[in-house]
């Protein structure tokens, strides 16, 4: 394999992992054994078990951020129904990563882990940006705003994930909140 193509074997692999037990309970010899490759090269790409986490951390926060796709060019309603299936669909499929770290709240202790959540975060803070320009501007307040919508539906996805809740009712109060927060509670915070 070409090393990109290495490195991210290694992620993909160690994503399985991690999603049987917690990543302070997987160490690199059980990511270069699950990965077929020799414990030598996943330090070679990675300096110990906390940076595999990381790179599937940011991984999973691409994954998040790419797939929600649905943009300006479709009805307001529509977009956010069609984002929030795909941000629900990511948090199922990459469900111990959430629960480990993207579910948890923004000062996560470990300050490396804590940088690649910021990271996440704000990335896909600048994809509902992004995807919604034609109600929203990209401001403090508006940033800010959207940061708390996150956090509450991190929140109540974890409920989910944890089976106090259903798929249904959680992706029914994601959508009908960001709704509101788009098209009503942002514009009056930014004219006030």
């Amino acid at each position: 394999m070409a090393p990109e193509e290495r490195r991210r074997h290694i992620i993909e692999t160690a994503r399985g992992l991690f999603a049987e037990r917690p990543y302070t309970e997987v160490s690199t010899q059980d990511v270069a054994d699950a990965a077929g490759v020799a414990r030598s090269l996943v330090h070679h790409y990675f300096h110990g078990i906390k940076d595999v986490f990381v790179a599937v951390l940011v991984s999973s926060g691409s994954a998040l951020a790419d797939q929600r796709t649905a943009g300006v060019e479709t009805p307001f309603a529509e977009r956010i129904a069609y984002n929030v299936d795909a941000l629900l669909d990511v948090a199922e499929e990459h469900r111990e990563t959430w629960m480990a770290v993207l579910g948890q709240p923004a000062g996560h202790g470990d300050p490396d882990i804590r940088a690649a959540l910021d990271a996440v975060r704000e990335r896909s803070v600048d994809r509902m940006l992004e995807a919604n320009a034609d109600l929203i501007s990209d401001t403090p307040r508006t940033r800010l705003l959207l940061r708390g919508f996150q956090e509450y539906s991190g929140l109540i996805i974890r409920s989910w994930l944890v089976g106090e809740s259903s798929r249904e009712t959680v992706q029914f109060a994601i959508v009908r909140t960001a709704i509101a927060l788009i098209r009503d509670v942002i514009p009056a915070v930014e004219a006030a």
